[in-house]
């Protein structure tokens, strides 16, 4: 399986899973910065759902690249 043409092919998809993640990323790395400043719950609240949106991108761009391939 040549995973090379894959990405090549969908690079578009990957993209935008990528810039999720690196969003995700970004906004998990300022709630941890500025921990003092907000409620822990909240601050509970939005680790997780990075959590989760990181973790169920990752999952899509492997099935993206491991599925997608139609040869």
């Amino acid at each position: 399986m040549d995973v090379w043409f894959v990405i090549k092919e969908r690079y578009m998809l990957l993209s935008i899973f990528l810039i999720i993640i690196v969003a995700s990323l970004l906004l998990l790395i300022a709630i941890w910065k500025n921990r003092s400043d907000i409620p822990k719950s909240l601050t509970l609240i939005i680790t997780i759902i990075c959590s989760v949106i990181i973790a169920l991108s990752i999952l899509a761009w492997v099935f993206a690249i491991s599925f997608g391939y139609n040869s």
